[in-house]
């Protein structure tokens, strides 16, 4: 197990974006449940990473599958996707009044309709900066395939937001 100040000094480094790549698939509760998982995780997990790099990229794969497992969980529960997601962005709107807000909201609206692929890519593209290459390593697939999603899901994106 880790160091609790090496879980800290992580849950302070990408703390933020593990958060929102919560939030691109959960309604607020459960995106708690899934950050803390994702935390867990990294504290269980004793291989040294490579670098600061590495260890964002682990993180963000593991919140991912972690998310998609509470997605598959509500499924076979038949609570509607549809539902959980609404709930949680009805939420977070109910509190949010300046335009900004709103308009974030609408984004990540239209970023979740998209569907994976290309929602995951796209993500890590335009909201943790990663490049197509290193999203193909993430996700262990051809880097042409990379470039197809997150070009597909930019135009995608476009047309759910005009």
């Amino acid at each position: 197990m880790r160091a609790s100040s090496d879980i800290e000094q992580a849950v302070r480094a990408y703390g933020d974006a593990v958060w929102r790549a919560c939030l691109l698939y959960l309604r607020p509760a459960d995106a708690e449940d899934a950050f803390q998982d994702t935390f867990l995780k990294y504290a269980l997990h004793d291989a040294p990473f490579n670098d600061d790099g590495h260890a964002k990229a682990w993180l963000l794969r593991v919140t991912i599958n972690t998310c998609k497992d509470v997605l598959k969980a509500a499924r076979n529960n038949n609570e509607s996707v549809d539902e959980m997601a609404e709930q949680g962005r009805e939420g977070e709107l109910g509190a949010a009044d300046d335009r900004a807000a709103l308009e974030l909201a609408e984004v990540l609206g239209a970023l979740d309709s998209l569907g994976d692929p290309p929602k995951t890519q796209l993500y890590l593209a335009l909201y943790e900066g990663y490049t197509a290459r290193e999203i193909s390593q993430m996700t262990g697939m051809p880097v042409g395939t990379v470039y197809s999603w997150i070009s597909r899901g930019k135009k995608r994106l476009r047309e759910a937001l005009s």
